[in-house]
């Protein structure tokens, strides 16, 4: 209890002291809250990520990519496949009479934003004449054999060219813009959308990306993917709506979390040397408290950890202070990557993992101004001050 009581007394002390030495805390604080402000926004990407992977699917459908490949821009099928594909076991087929099997193809292009940047968006083939589960809002869907493309409502509204009538040019080709289309799940709004075969033929392309089918029920999943994998003709992989996301953006999610580390130690050990030095004139300002408080009975232990909780407060509340930062400038802004649009999130998760990074910046920064205090001569300390 006599050691409780003297850190109690002695981080008091410490924080009461603070106004003196305001402009070495702030330096801490501002370094804290800037370092946890940058990790929590890079992080709530990821994290915006993992809701997306995590979030509803359709259960009945399937998707097949070329065997082993690492995500949809880099599947390479033959054509031929679909028609391979159509005459697998449990695929539903439609009111007339044909199987649900959709072949696409997906290349991005670089385009303007209206705010003069560069951008990305992606021309999407396929075979189905429109989107499942769009909205068409202006205009009409594209005609097969024709270059024609519609347009999400979202593309539109960011990017410049792409009104109603306009003329896209990419790749020596031009596109005539003749629908402009919304989808509730966000999915294809980085999108325009034209036919498959036009497509291919614009791009010079042999080889479509995915088949898409829809099953009559998920448990005809098995049998399906069992049929096509042990079929001789074809080198796929056949996955499930879970491992269709996993497959097209999990890698995204290590690469985001990597970097925002790497940026986060980078920027941590700046922070950390802010608080080496506010942490060092605290013990320097009160050279001739501490020694007096030595010479009176209070422990070198109780004095070390003082210092400690003093560093440890100061990141908390900086912490707190880039946390509130991030959510308030960060949470819910939609962004676009990869052909994948999703709102960014700073969830309670992200938070607390921002808290535990500032705690170890303020207890790397406070341990060695700790180990000086502790160690200070007390009668040295009273002759000097």
């Amino acid at each position: 209890m006599k050691a409780l009581r003297q850190i109690a007394a002695l981080t008091a002390s410490g924080l009461r002291s603070i106004p003196d030495r305001l402009g070495a805390s702030l330096v801490t604080v501002i370094g804290t809250a800037t370092v946890v402000a940058v990790l929590t926004a890079m992080l709530s990407v990821s994290e915006g990520v993992k809701n997306y992977l995590a979030g509803p699917v359709k259960p009945n459908e399937a998707f097949v990519f070329s065997e082993n490949a690492p995500g949809l821009l880099q599947s390479s099928l033959p054509r031929e496949a679909m028609a391979t594909v159509a005459q697998a076991p449990g695929i539903m087929r439609g009111a007339d009479g044909k199987p649900r099997v959709t072949g696409s193809s997906i290349a991005p292009i670089d385009v303007l934003k209206k705010t003069n940047e560069r951008g990305n968006v992606f021309i999407l083939g396929m075979t189905e004449p429109q989107l499942e589960d769009a909205k068409l809002i202006e205009g009409r869907w594209h005609r097969p054999g024709v270059r024609e493309v519609v347009v999400s409502d979202a593309v539109r509204k960011v990017y410049r060219g792409f009104e109603l009538g306009d003329r896209v040019t990419t790749r020596g080709s031009e596109w005539v813009v003749v629908g402009v289309f919304e989808e509730a799940g966000h999915t294809y709004d980085q999108t325009i959308v034209t036919d498959l075969e036009t497509m291919l033929s614009a791009f010079g392309r042999n080889t479509i990306q995915q088949i898409s089918v829809v099953l009559v029920s998920p448990d005809d999943f098995p049998r399906f993917k069992e049929w096509l994998e042990n079929d001789p003709t074809l080198d796929v992989d056949v996955l499930d709506p879970r491992e269709y996301r996993r497959r097209t953006v999990g890698q995204l999610t290590n690469l985001i979390d990597f970097v925002s580390y790497f940026i986060g130690a980078l920027m941590a050990s700046g922070a950390i040397c802010a608080a080496l030095s506010s942490l060092y004139a605290a013990v320097d300002s009160r050279r001739r408290e501490i020694a007096t408080l030595r010479a009176i009975g209070f422990g070198a232990m109780p004095v070390v950890i003082s210092v400690l909780l003093e560093g440890l407060l100061l990141a908390f509340g900086a912490a707190l202070l880039g946390a509130l930062i991030a959510w308030l400038f960060f949470n819910g802004n939609v962004v676009s990557t990869v052909g994948l649009t999703f709102p960014l999130d700073v969830s309670p998760r992200l938070v607390a993992v921002a808290i535990v990074w500032a705690l170890a910046i303020g207890l790397l920064g406070g341990l060695l101004p700790a180990v000086r205090a502790a160690c200070l001569p007390v009668a040295a300390a009273l002759r000097d001050a």
